[in-house]
């Protein structure tokens, strides 16, 4: 009975979702998010800079475990993102494929993450599922947490799906285009936004880990961060905004429930 009003409460909440009002602009418009996953320390030496030259805000989904150790941000860094105006979201305490996990399991690993990020005096919102693992049970346990979104890391292909729909299809099942790997090409990322502006708009959300010289599979160049924030400040003109999560999803901060 328990998981039934958790899995009714998921689906009255997109429900909501899909009848709140978007203005008419938001069909043509293009909306990029700048997400970072993980808590990586560079995020904070790296990214940040790059961030604060362009008056641009990023969401950080972190990981509440992984905060004050060895090649992760501290709290206090991570205070210092939001004061700069990005926005922090969850990501479970320590990176748990939530789909792997029975109920109770997966409720302590978001909500109490969750708690964790709220007693630092943040507001999270928005939610990252680790390893983009989810379903109809994980989608629920986020919902019941409090968050107003879950995110994912495919669904945007470029072929017949060229961006997230403002407001998404399912709030907790969000799409992105492929995580950006060491290999990826900053023509490659840079051709996901004008897709997108070709085919009618819509929310590109872009996920990276690392920002580094190729330190791990799963990073960016810092010339290429660099590179891809160049490529979308001009374009703002035509319409073509960085936002983060929250702005986009909008809805209130829902007091921490516990697991």
């Amino acid at each position: 009975m328990r998981r039934a009003l958790v899995v009714l409460l998921a689906a009255a909440i997109a429900a909501l979702w899909a009848c709140v009002a978007v203005p008419a602009s938001a069909a043509t418009q293009t909306i990029v998010t700048i997400g970072f996953d993980d808590t990586n320390l560079d995020q904070y030496t790296a990214a940040r800079p790059i961030l604060q030259s362009h008056g641009m805000h990023a969401t950080f989904f972190v990981n509440s475990g992984f905060a004050d150790t060895a090649d992760h941000m501290t709290w206090s860094q991570i205070a210092d993102l939001a004061a700069d105006g990005n926005e922090i979201g969850g990501h479970t305490i320590d990176h748990a494929n939530l789909k792997h996990l029975k109920e109770a399991a997966a409720r302590h690993e978001v909500c109490d993450d969750r708690a964790a990020i709220a007693s630092h005096g943040l507001q999270p919102t928005s939610f990252a599922y680790p390893f983009g693992g989810f379903d109809a049970g994980t989608e629920a346990v986020v919902a019941a947490c409090g968050y107003n979104s879950g995110r994912g890391v495919s669904g945007v292909n470029d072929r017949k799906v060229f961006a997230e729909t403002v407001p998404p299809l399912d709030a907790y099942a969000t799409r992105t285009p492929p995580n950006p790997k060491s290999s990826t090409t900053l023509a490659t990322m840079e051709g996901y936004v004008t897709a997108a502006e070709q085919n009618g708009g819509g929310w590109v959300q872009f996920v990276f880990h690392h920002v580094c010289d190729h330190c791990d599979a799963y990073s960016i160049t810092p010339a290429d961060l660099q590179g891809l924030l160049d490529f979308l400040a001009p374009r703002a003109a035509n319409g073509t905004v960085v936002r983060t999560t929250q702005e986009v999803i909008g809805g209130p901060f829902q007091p921490p429930v516990p697991a």
